[in-house]
């Protein structure tokens, strides 16, 4: 009896312990509720200085992992300006900001500086230098030319006309990444490479006016004269239309880049015949690679 005596005390005292333990762990070592309603109204202050949040400060956003809005920021004193005020908010040091990336495609709109538009042709590089294939009579008017939204593409590399019609645009924004799509009626068409049409095939222009649309090639190494001594020799003739603005445009024959529209005459709405210089004398003259890829739908 003596025994189990001692082995019930003990038991007791052991359970003591346990329970002794038990209740005297931290209070951090319990899960942590987040304080949502306190999270959201931070973040809605933050959201509502919007208006004059500093460049360095990159984002914010609610944490519910550690109880607390996170602002992103390359400067830590910015962040902590932008912020002041607002509980719960914690500090969290980056390299560089995000940056819109938008994507050149062939049939694009592109404007200069010193007025006039034209359409992105096709995206080369040389090296590791990048450039937009378009008309020599837009690149002609010098500038420095931007994208659909405004964004600034670059500053003209090349241009050659009359006698011949192709120029280059450099890409020195990091805005922009080139890709190997032309915009068609039914999504990006890829360009996979650059095999010649002959008469008779099928040719489509992707333009940043009159969109994209097909004929057929008519006339191949045609000299045409536009006027005022402006003659472009070795041009390849089509019966599609074309307006103002599709010059420098895409001219494709299935997924095969022919090269950038010229010029032409008649317009859409009488039916016009239009000229394109073909994309080979300019990869040659330059020394460019063409942009050649799978179709975007097959990365996708």
């Amino acid at each position: 009896m003596l025994f189990r005596g001692r082995l019930r005390s003990l038991a007791a005292v052991a359970v003591g312990f346990l329970l002794s333990v038990c209740v005297t762990l931290p209070a951090s070592a319990a899960p942590a509720v987040p304080d949502l309603p306190g999270l959201l109204g931070s973040m809605a202050v933050l959201d509502s200085r919007s208006g004059s949040v500093p460049n360095s400060v990159t984002g914010w956003y609610v944490d519910r992992a550690s109880n607390s809005v996170v602002v992103l920021a390359t400067d830590d004193a910015a962040a902590r300006t932008f912020a002041a005020g607002q509980r719960n908010v914690r500090i969290q040091h980056v390299d560089a900001r995000p940056r819109p990336l938008s994507d050149l495609r062939g049939g694009d709109t592109i404007t200069t500086s010193v007025g006039g538009r034209c359409s992105v042709g096709f995206n080369a590089v040389k090296g590791r230098t990048r450039y937009v294939i378009t008309a020599g009579h837009c690149t002609k008017l010098g500038g420095t030319w931007s994208g659909p939204d405004g964004t600034v593409i670059g500053p003209v590399a090349k241009s050659t006309f009359p006698g011949h019609d192709f120029g280059l645009v450099e890409v020195t924004s990091t805005d922009w990444q080139q890709t190997h799509d032309v915009d068609s009626d039914h999504g990006y068409l890829n360009v996979a490479g650059d095999a010649p049409a002959a008469v008779g095939n099928q040719v489509c222009l992707s333009g940043s006016t009159t969109g994209y649309h097909c004929g057929q090639v008519e006339t191949v190494g045609e000299s045409v004269n536009y006027g005022d001594g402006d003659v472009v020799n070795g041009l390849t003739g089509t019966n599609i239309c074309a307006e103002a603005g599709d010059s420098g445009g895409s001219i494709m024959s299935g997924n095969q880049a022919q090269g950038t529209l010229s010029g032409g005459s008649g317009g859409c709405l009488l039916g016009g015949k239009t000229y394109f210089q073909p994309i080979q004398e300019v990869l040659s003259t330059y020394g460019l690679t063409l942009i050649t890829g799978a179709s975007s739908a097959d990365e996708r």
